[in-house]
């Protein structure tokens, strides 16, 4: 052997180091990516569970707002106060945004062009359900067509009202479905009705939740098109609802007084009226469709054919403003004074609450917009103003319907004409509670209360 030979390195050694540093290079970086790979999973695992817990968090601090709303209707239900009407609304608007430990409600609702704090009372709006054709008509873009075929939706008949459509009209056009015959359960099936559109409808609020959306004030950048104008367009939903019921409560928060079942003894002792006055409306409430609203125009002697006391004292006619002074001919009835007619309002009824389906409700002429009062009063602007005008200056509102007799361009019998669709209460709420969580996240609950007997009951509920 040489000695170049015995001085050279082995080939095989070389080959060996080379291979071993290749390896642990791969090893080094594979351990790396699954590092990477693993810290990834990591970190979207952690923000998936973030957003997981966020979601959690604003839901129950929505439904917290959602709760604290039915905990102030049951109160003011169980306690209310007939002299304040409007305290029930200003503890709402009290309500209308709080906090958890973990997140926050707020909840506001769109009405007349403004953002108002709170929920919605149903009652601000017209029953589709009650009113008659000559206040649909009053409804902006709204048809006569539109008109008759809501109300052959309807009614229990096959009967084409007017120009409008019955069953015949929907299956014909493989529609697969026929009009209900009955009241409507919500605003949005009035889309069915034949030549009411959705955007007729709804407006801007394409998901029907009174607020004002961020894709409801961009224009045409997102579904639906809109103004951009800062203000939410409702649409005929900014008029109607068909998610108002009507109470069998007063405004004691007792029951009311069925007048075709109460006796005599009952109604003096909770109307403070006399015998005779008490044995009149009896008679009354036993006829043939007896309204409440006909004593706000005609003398209750006249009504049942007695003798009225006004009569005998210096042939006196109209209705008494004054104290009640009884007289001791049992014959002859004492007029009504407002004191008596706004217990009988408040406390007293002709309306079957016993049937399967809801009775629809009133409008609040407390929390009724201008345009609804015109719509309720067959287009008046003049007496919507003046409603307006009257609960606009005191805090409590109106306490009864009896008051506005003393707006002076309501006459008697227009009053009387809609005294059975006005109250001066809300028994039907709309909630939309907005719940946001410690790290920003959001989810909204849309829900319709109605206090129209204890316990509060959710009518509707709808988690966005």
């Amino acid at each position: 052997m040489t000695d170049f030979q015995a001085q050279r390195p082995p080939a095989r050694n070389h080959v060996r180091r080379g291979s071993a540093t290749v390896v642990v290079l791969w090893s080094i970086a594979i351990a790396a990516m699954v590092v990477a790979a693993t810290q990834m999973i990591t970190w979207r695992t952690a923000s998936l569970g973030r957003a997981s817990l966020g979601q959690v968090q604003a839901r129950w601090a929505a439904r917290a707002g959602i709760e604290r709303i039915i905990s102030t209707l049951a109160y003011h239900t169980e306690t209310p106060d007939p002299e304040d009407p409007m305290l029930l609304y200003r503890d709402l608007e009290y309500d209308w945004s709080g906090s958890l430990s973990s997140g926050t409600w707020e909840m506001q609702h769109a009405a007349e062009g403004m953002e108002l704090k709170g929920p919605m009372d149903l009652h601000s709006r017209l029953n589709i359900n009650a009113a008659n054709s000559l206040q649909l008509q009053e409804v902006p873009d709204m048809t006569i067509d539109v008109v008759d075929a809501i109300r052959d939706w309807i009614d229990e008949d096959d009967e084409v009202q007017g120009t409008g459509v019955e069953s015949s009209f929907y299956e014909g056009r493989e529609m697969n479905y026929r009009p209900r015959n009955s009241s409507m359960k919500s605003i949005a099936e009035l889309e069915l009705v034949a030549g009411a559109w959705p955007e007729s409808v709804r407006g801007e609020d394409w998901n029907l939740n009174n607020r004002l959306d961020a894709n409801e004030n961009d224009g045409d950048l997102a579904f639906p098109a809109d103004d951009a104008d800062d203000e939410l367009d409702l649409g005929w939903s900014g008029y109607l609802t068909a998610e108002s019921v009507d109470s069998p409560l007063g405004l004691s928060g007792l029951p009311r007084i069925d007048l075709r079942t109460a006796s005599a003894e009952e109604l003096v002792d909770t109307l403070e009226v006399n015998e005779a006055q008490a044995q009149a409306l009896l008679q009354y409430a036993s006829g043939e469709n007896p309204i409440l609203g006909t004593l706000l125009t005609i003398e209750l002697a006249e009504i049942v054919g007695g003798t009225s006391s006004s009569s005998r004292q210096g042939g006196r006619s109209g209705r008494s403003r004054g104290r009640n002074t009884s007289t001791q001919d049992s014959n002859v009835i004492d007029p009504l004074t407002d004191q008596q007619l706004e217990r009988i309002f408040a406390e007293c009824t002709v309306t079957d609450f016993t049937g399967i389906e809801p009775v629809p409700g009133r409008v609040n002429v407390n929390t009724a917009g201008p345009e609804v009062l015109r719509i309720l009063f067959d287009g008046d602007a003049g007496i919507a103003e003046s409603i307006m005008a009257l609960r606009q200056s005191r805090a409590e509102g109106i306490r009864s319907i009896v008051e506005l007799r003393g707006v002076r361009r309501i006459q008697p019998a227009i009053l009387a004409g809609v005294a059975d669709q006005i109250d001066v209460t809300g028994w039907t709420f709309s909630v939309t509670s907005r719940g946001t969580s410690a790290n920003g996240q959001e989810v909204e609950i849309h829900a319709i209360l109605d206090r129209s007997n204890l316990p509060v009951v959710i009518r509707h509920f709808r988690e966005d």
